[in-house]
């Protein structure tokens, strides 16, 4: 698998000129890149309030000004799951019963099995209403669920009795090197700063435990440009504040690299899978 090469930003603004970029398109963000720490990025959409800006050290795509939990929070009701809010799923697809997506997580937990059997504690980080806990649990693994949505954690409670804590990863602080398997499905582009997310991950995963997470991936092709709403065709993926970041298979393995995990498998999803365009990403924690 390729990786972009580092460069200072004396060398970005050079690679600029080379290429033509205007310098006035060149703008300095207050906080860095999450996966390379460059401050100096290009514009690639507005959809006001954001912007969505692509960093000119390593290529990644992210979304600033960054939401603040309390703004995520709101997002994620019960409108989200049930197709009727302005955000999630779209209308007439209830994600909360709709069990057909349990097979795909059964798949996801079978893949992590290739690395590390059960028994054996599982996390999954941004459960929703469960699906990845139930198929867990149903293949013999301790396991308990995170997420920032009351309704959410509410709901998979008392539907399915699955143990679910509210909050965040760093909030929940669980014990140094206490999990075997962490899950972030469909998780880390939602959230402000996916590297925090991966220094708690690897504070908590013990050495040799599994960081198994799911992402949009940022190079796939659109699956129906006919249908893509003009403002967004500079980049058809953009989707904030809902999603935040935007990940490819560079800039995701240089993220968990730096945060002290190996890629041992990289799985891309095309025509005919419900996942298309999406990637599914499982690393082993160094140590």
């Amino acid at each position: 698998m390729s990786r972009i090469g580092s460069m200072d930003k004396t060398n970005c603004t050079q690679a600029n000129t080379c290429s033509d970029r205007s310098e006035t398109s060149i703008i300095q963000v207050e906080d860095p890149c999450e996966v390379c720490r460059e401050y100096l990025v290009e514009p690639v959409l507005v959809l006001h309030p954001y912007t969505v800006v692509k960093c000119l050290r390593c290529g990644f795509i992210y979304v600033i000004p960054r939401p603040g939990l309390p703004d995520l929070e709101s997002i994620y009701e019960e409108s989200y799951f049930t197709g009727q809010g302005p955000y999630g799923y779209k209308p007439g697809e209830n994600y909360l019963y709709d069990d057909t997506r349990l097979g795909i997580f059964v798949e996801r937990i079978a893949t992590i099995e290739r690395y590390r059997k059960p028994p054996g504690f599982m996390v999954d980080v941004g459960c929703a209403n469960g699906f990845s806990l139930r198929a867990a649990r149903d293949r013999g693994w301790e396991c308990i669920g995170i997420d920032i949505s009351e309704f959410a954690v509410n709901f998979a409670r008392e539907r399915y009795g699955l143990n679910v804590i509210r909050g965040t990863l760093r909030q929940v602080a669980l014990g140094d090197a206490s999990v075997d398997v962490l899950t972030m499905w469909d998780f880390i582009e939602h959230v402000p700063s996916p590297r925090e997310e991966c220094m708690e991950a690897n504070r908590i995963v013990k050495p040799g435990g599994i960081l198994a997470l799911s992402t949009p991936d940022a190079d796939a092709p659109n699956p129906s440009p006919e249908s893509c709403d003009p403002a967004k065709a500079a980049f058809w993926q953009a989707d904030p504040p809902e999603h935040l970041q935007y990940f490819n298979a560079s800039t995701i393995s240089r993220l968990l690299a730096d945060t002290g995990f190996h890629v041992v498998n990289l799985i891309f999803f095309g025509k005919g899978d419900r996942r298309e365009g999406a990637m599914e990403v499982y690393a082993v924690k160094g140590g």
